[in-house]
């Protein structure tokens, strides 16, 4: 049964004359809305229902006995803010558990031996990077193969040209490309490393703080408030990390 003190915002004990006060507060709120929104129209209506009643004497009277009969609804229990936090703090636990579940994927992808692709053909080399500073412009190269995809910066981009056979070497599971060796370059067959900005070479600090914050918001004593702000930092590490491994 729609409650129409609560639609005209007042008391059971309202007098009629705040009835007609509240009538006329409520109907201009909802009146300039109508024309352009179904649920305001949808309240408005509610509005002109409720003064109907509640402005008629008798109706009230009727309406406040079939109001009394109606079971009243429990209440929702209200958390005090210590309980709200304990129960954010459980959920950033468990995406902290997950993040470092993330950080021991990494691990054990930079543990396990090296999957070995020979006699690789390049298919397509091409500039992806131009350096931002005008007195060292820089490029570097993107290199596709039949099975791999790596960068190569301009040093040592001349070791790899298209058509020529290559053996690379990644990861088992991420397939990040770890080690290169082109036989055919006039430099030799020595092994090197493609461009150096990769999670497990020059940015190799991340997933370590990753591991090393998520660990943290593990930790079984720490407080709610410690959980929620480490849940927080490595989240924003995990998306560090995911842009390293997307970009290079």
């Amino acid at each position: 049964m729609q409650n129409y003190y609560r639609v005209l915002g007042i008391g059971p004990t309202a007098t009629a004359v705040q009835i007609e006060q509240a009538y006329a507060r409520q109907r201009a709120r909802f009146k300039r809305l109508a024309a352009a929104d179904r649920i305001m129209k949808a309240r408005l209506a509610d509005v002109e229902a409720g003064f109907d009643i509640l402005g008629n004497a008798r109706r009230r009277i009727a309406y406040d006995l079939l109001l009394a009969q109606e079971p009243e609804a429990p209440a929702r229990p209200r958390l005090r803010p210590d309980e709200r936090l304990r129960r954010y703090a459980r959920v950033a636990r468990s995406l902290n558990a997950a993040l470092l579940a993330c950080f021991l994927l990494l691990a054990l992808d930079w543990a396990l031996p090296l999957r070995e692709f020979p006699n690789e053909k390049v298919r397509t080399r091409f500039p992806v990077f131009v350096s931002s500073a005008l007195s060292a412009p820089q490029l570097a190269y993107r290199v596709h193969t039949q099975h791999t995809s790596f960068r190569l910066s301009s040093h040592i981009s001349q070791r790899v040209r298209a058509g020529q056979r290559i053996n690379v070497w990644k990861t088992p599971l991420l397939g990040v490309v770890r080690r290169v060796s082109s036989p055919a370059s006039p430099d030799g067959p020595e092994v090197f490393q493609p461009y150096g900005g990769t999670i497990y070479g020059t940015f190799a600090l991340l997933p370590l703080l990753l591991g090393l914050v998520a660990g943290v918001g593990v930790w079984p004593r720490l407080s709610s408030e410690a959980v929620i702000n480490t849940a927080t930092v490595s989240s924003l590490l995990t998306a560090l990390n995911l842009v390293m491994l997307m970009w290079f």
